[in-house]
C-alpha cells in the first residue's frame, strides 16, 4: 500500500514547489505588461517639470498681429503636486513680455493653480509649439466632458515697485520666485471651471515626452476619450 502512495506524495510535493503562489497580489507600483504603473508615471511627470526648472524662451519673433510685428519673451516655472490616487495640481508662475514694434513692452505676471482628476480627462493629450520656429513649447489637456479643471489666478508684482511700471515693461523680472501677490493668493479667490488647460514646457523633447506620459497616466487612471 505504501509503495503506491509514495509516487503520489512526491508528485504532489513537486507541484507545490514548481507552481507559482496564486494568492499573492500584484503591487500597484509594479510596472505591468502595458507600461509603467500610475504611480511611476505621475512621478515621472512631476520630475520632468522639476528638471525644466525656470523656463526662459528669450525674445521670439511671432506672426504679425494686424500687420504689426511683435515679439514674445516667456518666463515660466511649473510645480506639480500629485494627489493620490489620481489627482494632479499644477502651480504655474508665468510672465509673458510682449514687445510691439521694438518700442512698447507689455507684461502681466500671474500665478495659476489648476487642479483636476485624471479620470475626468481625455487621453488625447497634444504637444504644442506657439508660432513657427519659436522656442515656445507646451502641452494641452482636455476634459472628456463638461468643465473638469478648477483654475485660480492671482496677479503678481515686484515688492515695493509701482504696478504700472511693471505692466508697461519698465521693470525687468529677474526672478519669478521674488514676486509677491498683488492682493491675495490664488486659492483665496473664487475658482473658475475650465474644459481644458495648456501648460508650458522647456523644449520639444519635454513636450513630446510629457504628452505621452500624461496620456498614459490618464488611461491608467480610467480616463476615456470623448464620445464624439
Amino acid at each position: 500500500m505504501v509503495k503506491w502512495l509514495v509516487p503520489g506524495l512526491v508528485a504532489g510535493f513537486l507541484t507545490l514547489v514548481v507552481s507559482p503562489p496564486t494568492g499573492w497580489a500584484e503591487s500597484s507600483n509594479t510596472p505591468s505588461a502595458d507600461g509603467p504603473s500610475l504611480d511611476e508615471t505621475m512621478g515621472f511627470i512631476r520630475d520632468t517639470w522639476e528638471a525644466c526648472a525656470t523656463m526662459r524662451s528669450g525674445l521670439q519673433r511671432m506672426a504679425p498681429k494686424d500687420g504689426a510685428p511683435w515679439q514674445l519673451d516667456r518666463t515660466a516655472k511649473v510645480d506639480v503636486v500629485v494627489r493620490p490616487p489620481s489627482g494632479l495640481q499644477f502651480i504655474t508662475r508665468i510672465n509673458e513680455r510682449m514687445r510691439f514694434g521694438g518700442a512698447l513692452d507689455l507684461q502681466a505676471p500671474v500665478e495659476k493653480v489648476q487642479e483636476f482628476d485624471l479620470r475626468a480627462m481625455s487621453p488625447e493629450v497634444s504637444s504644442e509649439r506657439e508660432g513657427e520656429g519659436t522656442n515656445l513649447y507646451g502641452v494641452r489637456l482636455r476634459c472628456t466632458r463638461a468643465a473638469c479643471v478648477t483654475e485660480w489666478v492671482a496677479t503678481l508684482l515686484i515688492p515695493g515697485k509701482p504696478m504700472h511700471e511693471l505692466k508697461t515693461g519698465r521693470l525687468i523680472i529677474a526672478n519669478l520666485e521674488e514676486l509677491v501677490y498683488e492682493d491675495r493668493a490664488p486659492k483665496d479667490k473664487p475658482g473658475e471651471k475650465k474644459g481644458e488647460l495648456s501648460l508650458p514646457v522647456c523644449d520639444a523633447a519635454a513636450a513630446e515626452s510629457l504628452s505621452k506620459a500624461l496620456s498614459h497616466a490618464i488611461t491608467k487612471a480610467g480616463g476615456k476619450k470623448p464620445l464624439f
